[in-house]
């Protein structure tokens, strides 16, 4: 989580001293270990230091050999093999920062050396023999790049809150990121940003940036993964196995106490597991965090997410702890944390787990986000993906132990609702497929339209109708690969990512995702299809290869509900809506009739009865009428 940002006047300005101390400061707000910058003319690289693996203490950045001087915010994981590859510092590997080995690999490979670094990294190279910037973010998009473009002159950072407070860039709001808040109830997009001019360097991409040219160009692809050869369960599961506690092991590179999130899902609570396990040979203990709040004598206590976390935590000897909300502090964050400057304002249990993370001096939280896309698929176009396969008889098998396992009492109905919905519905060509039953398209528009003034209308169903033609989330697949491609070009995944990197720089914290590491990601992208289901159990792999790890009754569960949770924080949301209307009451707004909206809340009868779709009103329009305020 290291603060990196610069300046490159194209036209050879010499930036100015004041210009470069106002940058220091902007990104200094989370109390930086260290700071420094590079000055060379046009040309200001800087570097705000978060110290969190072993090395990083050994770091001083920005990095200046020969013709090349480097900032980043990186961990580099493949640095064993690196090492046999470069010309490193005769020193002990121990001792060799990241930036040792990102600035050997520009050395030897140039533009390309993006293709063989393996980790979470987002880094800047002034190159003096080409006199060009050589940017670029990891494959996944888990550390961020923001940068603005305009009369010559190019400036960046890795956090937009930073930028916008060089002075440098005008604060005017892009109307087209209000109208995609107002669609997907966050900013859903991989290139542009809630501020003008201000935009986003897509994952897995490098931008060159020299007096003349602007170069901008994807180095890897996740269509283009290596074949995998694995035709025995087993063996494949032990491989995934293998890769996923590689993966935490790598992210817990730290000389900091490690904190973990456990709700009682298998992703979480296999991370925690495993982690625990490793720091427990050092006699160390792993911190983590369920969403819910401590039960109490009127709770069940064998609700999944109590029942299940506190079986993880007592067998593997994990501190525990539950997360308290209330309403007061939930509207304070959403005023003071403006989703302009990267926070989506979602996820208000976090906000608390941050701090106590924070007190208890830990520099990183593992989480198991993005499980669900690649490593623990649950396998919705299993189905789809077997019938394209000619795989009829297995189908049919496969849909019956879906559809009658739990009980023979409407077995047939379900069976054929199956089928439409797990075979029919992913095979429709995407211009037909709003036009089909039960596909939800009319409340979906419904939703994102009920509270937009006028004005803004046009511009929402523009959006909507992207949505409906292209989005590759919203239609379920025909194939398992095409629908892992699907979620990592959606921006979902980035979306949540870019946020909490956003909000935990001010308690010094970095999130981790070990179930997105790029090896993990390729490696099931080539995973045969009769390994995603099994007998009617979704993420049969996962759960294969999670064996003696997770205990089997929490394992093989298909009791995963968080209804409780929701029902919660939508009475909670609700009381957030009436502080903001006390405080401002029912002021005009640029985007919503917010007489409208007050009303619904007021009346609950427009959000139907999911509260789900009281926390995604409030989400999308509370955030905007607090922008307003600006």
């Amino acid at each position: 989580m290291s603060g990196i940002f610069g300046v490159f006047n194209r036209n050879g300005k010499v930036v100015e001293k004041e210009t470069v101390n106002t940058m220091i400061k902007a990104t200094s707000y989370w109390r930086a270990d260290e700071k420094n910058t590079w000055i060379n003319g046009p040309v200001v690289l800087g570097h705000t230091m978060l110290w969190n693996t072993p090395e990083s203490k050994y770091e001083h950045l920005p990095l200046e050999a020969d013709a090349y001087v480097l900032t980043m915010d990186a961990r580099i994981d493949n640095r064993d093999e690196l090492k046999k590859e470069l010309e490193l510092p005769d020193l002990p590997v121990e001792e060799i920062g990241d930036s040792e080995f990102i600035l050997a690999a520009y050395q030897k490979w140039g533009e390309d050396c993006s293709k063989y670094l393996l980790g979470d990294f987002t880094f800047v190279i002034w190159d003096e023999k080409k006199k060009q910037l050589f940017c670029t973010r990891d494959h996944i998009g888990i550390k961020q790049f923001y940068y603005f473009l305009e009369n010559g002159m190019f400036v960046f950072s890795n956090d937009i809150k930073s930028l916008m407070n060089f002075g440098i860039i005008p604060k005017e709001i892009n109307d087209n990121a209000v109208v995609n808040q107002m669609v997907y109830a966050h900013l859903q997009s991989s290139s542009y940003t809630f501020y003008k001019n201000v935009f986003k360097l897509p994952p897995a991409h490098n931008l060159i940036i020299t007096h003349e040219k602007v170069i901008k160009k994807p180095y890897w692809k996740i269509t283009n993964s290596p074949k995998v050869t694995y035709t025995n369960i087993d063996e494949c599961a032990e491989k995934l196995r293998h890769l996923i506690t590689q993966s935490i092991y790598d992210r817990m590179r730290s000389i900091y106490p490690i904190t973990s999130h456990l709700s009682g899902g298998i992703d979480s609570s296999s991370i925690a597991a495993i982690a625990s396990r490793k720091l427990r040979k050092n006699n160390q203990t792993l911190l983590a965090f369920n969403w819910l709040h401590e039960p109490s004598d009127k709770d069940d206590p064998n609700y999944y997410e109590w029942a299940n976390s506190k079986t993880i935590a007592e067998l593997e000897g994990i501190e525990h702890h539950y997360v308290s909300l209330n309403a007061r502090d939930i509207y304070d964050y959403m005023k003071n944390n403006k989703i302009s400057d990267g926070d989506s304002a979602q996820f208000w249990y976090e906000v608390p787990i941050r701090k106590h993370a924070n007190s208890k001096g830990s520099r990183t939280i593992l989480s198991g986000w993005g499980g669900d896309d690649f490593a623990s698929y649950p396998g919705a176009s299993y189905f789809s993906n077997i019938f394209l396969e000619g795989k009829i008889l297995e189908l049919i098998k496969a849909e019956k132990h879906y559809a009658c396992s739990k009980s023979q009492e409407k077995c047939i109905r379900r069976f054929i609702g199956s089928i439409y919905k797990w075979v029919v519905i992913p095979l429709v060509p995407r211009f037909l497929y709003c036009y089909m039953p039960r596909t939800h398209c009319s409340e979906i528009r419904e939703n994102a339209t009920t509270f937009i003034k006028k004005e803004y209308l046009s511009s929402v169903k523009n959006e909507l109708n992207q949505y409906f033609k292209y989005n590759n989330v919203l239609q379920p697949q025909s194939t398992i690969r095409k629908s892992m491609i699907a979620d990592y070009k959606f921006g979902h995944l980035q979306a949540r990512i870019e946020s909490w990197s956003a909000a935990s720089k001010i308690d010094r914290l970095e999130y981790a995702y070990p179930l997105l590491d790029k090896r993990i990601v390729e490696f099931m992208m080539q995973v045969p299809t009769k390994f995603f289901v099994h007998e009617g159990k979704g993420r049969y792999l996962f759960r294969s290869a999670m064996k003696n790890i997770v205990p089997e009754h929490i394992l093989w569960s298909n009791t995963k509900y968080e209804r409780k949770r929701v029902d919660e924080l939508s009475l909670l949301l609700n009381q957030v809506f009436e502080i903001y209307t006390n405080n401002y009451g029912i002021k005009t707004s640029k985007y919503i009739n917010t007489e409208k909206l007050y009303k619904a809340f007021k009346e609950l009868k427009s959000f139907g009865d999911n509260n789900n779709e009281i926390i995604d009103y409030t989400v999308k329009y509370l955030t905007i009428l607090l922008l307003d305020r600006e």
